[in-house]
């Protein structure tokens, strides 16, 4: 199998440093199976753009299409998830709604390619925090914890960029160095 500019975008940004449930993982092979073929296709259409622009475009486009229909069908996962604590009590964590997983996972790969780009922290701040918002019924856990672990994939993006960064200028002295002094040789 292949590994595509999606996926290889992901990775470029920080992806490896996520902590990914198993359900996360299984949401994010399907994302990627899902969107792998429109991205590739806009990549090649707009060749002179940087992916990592685009990229934050689709996941854009993408976290609000998702929110919209989570807010949609909110009630029926909040009333699932109450037939299933008065049924199984406890037991009822082990099932999660797979419109959960996904906004959790999207929300992430947002936040990651937000953290990468730059985008003000109090704008993915908030972003967060509306996801959060509307996961902390279904996933049976605290605002605050759900909007903590999200953007942790915010700070992934952008320690990403900065090792990058620091990594390009160091490189970057380098080739100043030996060309100053391959043109300042003594004869």
């Amino acid at each position: 199998m292949t590994v595509s500019a999606l996926h290889q975008t992901f990775t470029s940004i920080g992806l490896n440093q996520l902590s990914l449930s198993q359900a996360e993982q299984k949401e994010l092979t399907a994302f990627i199976n899902q969107h792998h073929q429109f991205f590739d296709n806009v990549c090649q259409q707009k060749a002179d753009k940087n992916p990592t622009d685009l990229l934050l475009g689709l996941m854009t486009k993408i976290q609000q299409e998702t929110v919209q229909h989570f807010v949609h069908n909110q009630q029926a996962i909040e009333s699932m998830q109450q037939v299933l604590i008065d049924t199984l009590g406890d037991q009822q964590k082990k099932f999660v709604a797979t419109d959960s997983h996904r906004l959790a996972i999207e929300t992430r790969l947002w936040l990651l390619i937000q953290g990468y780009c730059g985008i003000d922290f109090s704008y993915a701040n908030e972003q967060a925090e509306q996801s959060a918002a509307l996961l902390t019924t279904s996933l049976a856990l605290p605002e605050h914890a759900i909007r903590s672990d999200l953007l942790v994939a915010y700070y992934a993006g952008k320690n990403q960029k900065e090792t990058k960064s620091a990594s390009q200028a160091k490189g970057s002295i380098i080739q100043r160095i030996k060309s100053f002094i391959s043109t300042n040789k003594p004869y």
